[in-house]
């Protein structure tokens, strides 16, 4: 078996190279591993490090040093090929070495992401100084704090998700070109510990205490639209009457906006990465944690042996199936849990933390990116009366800091019912969803955006967002400047 080269996240150094703060990072992990596939099998565990994180290092200088250290000191691992397991903000550093160093094949042969942030963390929206306060809680042991690697990280980097589209593109898909398997394993059962600090995300369902099962799931489904050529016809005065209802009526749905382009995991060359949720599983710590916990570590340990003995794509579907069944026993177990009364101070109903989410994230992509702009959902002007409204799913709304043209939803698709002692779907239930972008441009009455109006039926609702998944959708909204901003008139 080619060697494992192990990726550690944000925050989980030591200014220390000694063994001890070696341990600190993974634990008995590496261990772990040699006792599994033996002495003998395992060539070389390579515990790659970045210990200077000052805030002017970002995902691509940590990259970069990935590659220069790779090229340096271990250029039989380029030659031969080896393996990945990474945690947390690791997941950020590997694909970005892939997509800037690698070749076609890549040397890499497999990636295991341990709760890999591959579309961020809520931790990383707040602000610097409580995270020095609380990251000791929940991350493992570690110096620095401040770094720009946040900026990455925040929700709605339009830096990440160029990242993952990059794995979208024809020519660049990660298995079909790279020749890479990739295998996601996360928790969704935060630390009840954790709930004491004052920030939401600590606590959040769907999540691990940091990151979201569907933030790390890089299965992610992509939704393009651009105006079409007869919406780039429109007059000056029909595209400024934003709220015109003649623009606005189903009967136009296609005529100004069509969609150009999309991708799902599951067709052509995109194959469905396997993903498992371990069970009882956080995101660190040494009772919970993906990497040093002692509670998940027996199932975490089975998945990891799994992937890295995937060999062809037949292999490869079958770790697939038992990925998923390793999911279905955590959700078994998940059901029989009975929480101790203590935990009562902080949930009322523990289940609750295995509920399906969804992401589902607007990007404005029209060259000069919209900052003033506006998204609606409706569920209740579609065909079929919905059951509940649209927004009673709404879980959180994040508008990104660094690129205010991003803003990422969360969804509860899935919710536990105590009575029925089942997880129930939610989205069935809408019937459909209008989704309406509109947007405006407050230092000038000289520019006009075309609003965008579209329904996604029942069918293509559940098609296009799922549990534990991540939706990108991609809006070139149509800007316009009146007729006086340039006249051309006669001699």
């Amino acid at each position: 078996m080619e060697p494992i080269v192990l990726i550690h996240g944000y925050s989980a150094e030591s200014s220390e190279t000694t063994p001890e703060a070696v341990r600190n990072i993974y634990g008995t992990f590496p261990d772990a591993l040699r006792e599994n596939y033996g002495s003998a099998n395992v060539i070389e565990i390579d515990v790659s490090r970045y210990i200077s994180l000052a805030d002017g290092l970002t995902i691509d200088d940590i990259s970069r040093a990935l590659d220069r250290a790779l090229k340096r000191d271990h250029q039989q691992l380029l030659i031969s090929g080896f393996n990945v397991i990474v945690h947390s903000t690791g997941a950020l550093v590997i694909r970005n070495w892939v997509r800037t160093f690698s070749g076609r094949p890549s040397p890499v042969k497999r990636i295991v992401y341990l709760a890999g942030a591959n579309l961020g963390s809520g931790w990383a929206h707040i602000g610097k100084g409580q995270l020095a306060k609380w990251a000791q809680l929940v991350f493992q042991p570690g110096t620095e704090r401040r770094v720009r690697v946040l900026d990455a990280l925040e929700f709605g980097s339009s830096w990440t998700l160029d990242l993952h589209l990059h794995f979208l593109q024809q020519g660049s898909y990660m298995h079909a070109n790279y020749g890479i398997y990739e295998f996601v394993v996360i928790g969704t059962q935060a630390n009840v510990k954790w709930f004491e600090a004052p920030i939401p995300y600590a606590s959040e369902d769907g999540s691990d205490g940091v990151v979201r099962v569907s933030s790390s799931n890089v299965n992610v489904h992509y939704l393009h639209f651009k105006p079409t050529d007869e919406a780039q016809k429109l007059a000056w005065n029909e595209a400024s009457e934003q709220r015109n209802e003649n623009l606005r009526r189903s009967d136009n749905q296609g005529k100004w906006y069509e969609l150009s382009e999309s991708k799902q995991p599951g067709i052509n060359n995109l194959p469905k990465v396997p993903v498992a949720i371990p069970y009882a599983c956080a995101h660190s710590g040494d009772e919970m944690g993906i990497v040093i916990g002692k509670q998940p570590r027996e199932q975490v340990l089975r998945l990891v042996k799994v992937a890295l003995a995937t060999t062809n794509d037949d292999q490869w579907t079958a770790a697939g199936k038992t990925f998923d069944e390793e999911t279905e026993i955590t959700y078994r177990q998940a059901l029989e849990f009975q929480a101790p009364p203590w935990w009562k101070k902080w949930i009322d109903e523990p289940r609750t933390q295995y509920d399906k989410h969804a992401q589902v994230i607007f990007r404005d992509q029209d060259g000069r990116p919209v900052e003033h702009y506006d998204i609606f959902f409706d569920s209740e002007n579609t065909e079929q009366k919905s059951e509940i409204p649209v927004l009673k799913l709404f879980e959180d709304e994040h508008k990104n800091d660094i690129t205010p043209n991003v803003i990422t939803f969360y969804l509860r698709l899935d919710a536990f019912d105590a009575t029925l002692k089942q997880w129930v779907p939610r989205l069935p239930k809408l019937k459909g969803v209008y989704i309406e972008v509109s947007a405006t441009e407050p230092q000038t009455d000289q520019i006009a955006y075309l609003p965008l109006r579209y329904e996604l039926d029942p069918d293509n609702l559940l098609k296009w967002i799922k549990p534990h998944t991540t939706t990108i959708i991609d809006v070139e909204l149509l800007r316009l400047p009146s007729d006086i901003v340039f006249k051309l008139l006669p001699a």
